[in-house]
């Protein structure tokens, strides 16, 4: 019994090993071998890289009337990708574009239908890289025709958004194609300046999920020349909407919020409304803005008294407003946030 039960050990053990050491040469050979072919690749793209820069620069036609198959196809994808990533002129962009179009298009076509996903994506990425514009009319065609993933949606948007196609704004406002907030600020950043100025001049005639991330690029660029629109905005805005005003206009550094205090400025305006405006009441510099600075600072939100304060101090005068506050102050919240910071501006405690 303990014999039979010791030889099925060993055998299993055997098992294992042998099991193990096929995996391993497997492992070998097959590193040898990819190894093997990214040299040929390498030693491929060594020997076309000169007829490629002569295409690009020189304008010879030579290897865009070639046909590519194979090793020597993908060795010609990655040079057009490694010049791509830094070759600057339209012209250039324009020879890369023909050579794509000339010899990638059918084996993208053959990628976008792939099951796979990362494939569709490379090709999706590639398509981008060589601004293929003449993909457009298939991408459009396959892609409504099936389901898409949210990374598959979002780069087709970016694709018809750096080719200025005409059905960007269209499928922009497809409610089937909604994507995250952080990816609408994405392909709002690509956009030529003609292209937001669309999306902003539009701005009611897309869904608030897309005008919030144009209000916050507004801001996140420097947008300037937008203040006026926010201005204009922030009188009928409400909720979220005048939130992201407020903030874009604090970005941009906006100096003339006391002047619209009347209407955005009740009791009604929620926490994040009374921050922003304790933020921007800073950059006024006006002691006209005391007022309703002191009020925040008894606010029941520690940020909002926080940021109030920290506009009391930038304003001339402000330190002096809140000694005045820490010594008179009925409210502890109030005395306790002025303490604070006349202690941040060099004061000490207690005096």
């Amino acid at each position: 019994m303990v014999n039979n039960l010791l030889y099925i050990v060993l055998v299993i053990i055997l098992s294992f090993f042998i099991v193990l050491s096929v995996l391993f040469l497997y492992m070998i050979v097959t590193k040898l071998m990819q190894n093997r072919l990214r040299e040929k690749n390498e030693q491929n793209k060594e020997e076309l890289r000169a007829k490629v820069f002569e295409f690009l620069y020189r304008r010879s036609n030579v290897i865009l009337e070639q046909e590519w198959k194979g090793q020597q196809r993908k060795a010609m994808e990655e040079l057009f990708s490694d010049f791509a990533d830094v070759v600057q002129g339209d012209e250039v962009q324009e020879r890369i574009a023909l050579f794509a179009e000339t010899h990638f298009s059918e084996v993208y076509k053959r990628n976008l239908l792939h099951y796979r996903w990362s494939i569709r994506m490379n090709s999706l990425y590639a398509i981008e890289d060589f601004h293929m514009k003449g993909m457009v009319p298939f991408l459009l065609g396959t892609f409504q025709s099936r389901k898409l993933s949210v990374e598959e949606r979002r780069q087709l948007l970016k694709i018809l958004v750096c080719f200025q196609a005409t059905q960007w704004e269209d499928l922009l406002r497809e409610p089937q194609w909604r994507l995250s907030e952080f990816m609408y600020r994405s392909l709002l950043g690509v956009m030529t300046e003609g292209q937001f100025h669309t999306m902003v001049t539009r701005l009611k005639e897309f869904p608030e999920y897309i005008q919030l991330p144009v209000l916050d690029m507004i801001g996140i660029d420097g947008k300037r020349e937008y203040l006026a629109f926010l201005e204009a905005q922030l009188d009928s805005a409400s909720g979220e909407k005048k939130i992201r005003i407020l903030k874009a206009m604090n970005e941009l550094g906006y100096s003339g919020i006391l002047k619209r205090m009347e209407q955005v400025h009740s009791p009604k305006n929620t926490w994040e409304e009374r921050l922003m405006l304790s933020k921007l009441l800073g950059r006024t510099n006006l002691k006209e803005s005391f007022s309703i600075l002191t009020e925040f600072l008894s606010d029941s939100n520690f940020d909002v008294r926080n940021n109030a304060a920290k506009s009391i101090m930038a304003i001339e005068g402000g330190a002096d407003l809140l000694r005045q506050v820490y010594e008179t102050s009925p409210d502890r919240y109030a005395r306790d946030m002025a303490e604070e910071w006349l202690y941040k501006g060099g004061e000490r405690r207690g005096h």
